[in-house]
């Protein structure tokens, strides 16, 4: 389920196997909260920001580049589940 900047939530097909990877890759992270990430620096008012919120914890911002493997594959999931998602211009950006 992706959300929307109005707060309304989307519903996205994907496939058995990007689902159990995706799974997989939360479950291999840890803590998502603990997890160490790479900073960029960004505009306050253009800047994205990524995050992924699993079991009711979030990950640092994953939009940067990331030197933790495990946090650069939560990046590249979340990455193909935004691309998944039509019209994704419009979801949430923090």
């Amino acid at each position: 389920m992706l959300e929307r900047k109005d707060g309304s939530k989307k519903r996205v097909k994907l496939t058995k196997e990007v689902c159990d990877r995706v799974v997989q890759d939360l479950e291999a992270a840890g803590p998502l909260n603990e997890l160490p990430v790479g900073h960029c620096a960004k505009s306050a008012s253009f800047g994205k920001s990524i995050f992924i919120e699993y079991k009711g914890v979030r990950t640092p911002d994953l939009s940067c580049q990331q030197p933790d493997p495990r946090a650069a594959a939560l990046k590249k999931d979340a990455q193909e589940l935004l691309s998944a998602a039509p019209g994704s211009n419009s979801l949430k950006r923090y």
